[in-house]
């Protein structure tokens, strides 16, 4: 039968075909390969623990949809009833294959926590004050700015690598090198956040 044959509503509804599949490419896609980069940022906090739900729910959606799509048009005569039953049961399939890797990160998410760097900054030993000093920078900008006031002490450790971790770590959260090193870097640091608002306590 003509695409003209077709209920005006049906027609309406068929160019978004397209939008539909390309939802199904989305979240299974976003499932089989953002996945562990999704449960790491969340780890992290850069991203709500919600976010590992999402892929399995869009496919839900686009299963929703679709159900009801073919639906119309197999009561309508246009579709072979047991096709769409065989179309809808392997996406319920693969729902269920994805479903439970979602909520397994989902709920490790929840325990898990990243390490809390003010403890190690703050290490009688030294490699921990520095390797704490490094991953200052590569947390999320919004945490480590809360270690500033520790990272500026550290620029007056005994330890010369601390004292390089702390600096690199200043630089890299400033964008340049605004307090330099060496004697009197630590005051020049603290003018430097204060002048950008930051408070830091001084002698």
């Amino acid at each position: 039968m003509t695409t003209g044959a077709l209920p005006w509503w049906l027609r309406l509804l068929r160019p978004a075909r397209l939008l539909l599949y390309a939802l199904l490419a989305a979240s299974v896609l976003a499932t089989l390969l953002a996945g562990p980069a999704l449960e790491q940022a969340v780890r992290e906090g850069r991203v709500g623990q919600v976010a590992l739900v999402v892929p399995p729910a869009l496919l839900l959606l686009f299963i929703l949809v679709f159900a009801a799509y073919r639906y119309a048009v197999v009561r309508t005569g246009h579709y072979l009833a047991g096709k769409a039953f065989v179309q809808v049961g392997l996406m319920v399939l693969v729902l269920t294959l994805l479903l439970p890797g979602s909520l397994e990160r989902y709920r490790a998410a929840g325990t898990v926590r990243p390490v809390d760097l003010g403890r190690y900054l703050r290490a009688p030993d030294a490699e921990a004050r520095a390797m704490a000093a490094e991953l200052a920078r590569h947390r999320d900008p919004a945490e480590a700015m809360r270690h500033l006031p520790r990272l500026v002490e550290l620029l007056e450790d005994t330890s010369p690598e601390v004292r390089r971790q702390a600096h690199a770590s200043l630089a890299a959260l400033a964008g340049s090198d605004a307090g330099g090193e060496g004697p009197g870097a630590a005051e020049r640091w603290r003018d430097y956040w204060r002048g950008r608002g930051v408070p830091l306590p001084g002698r």
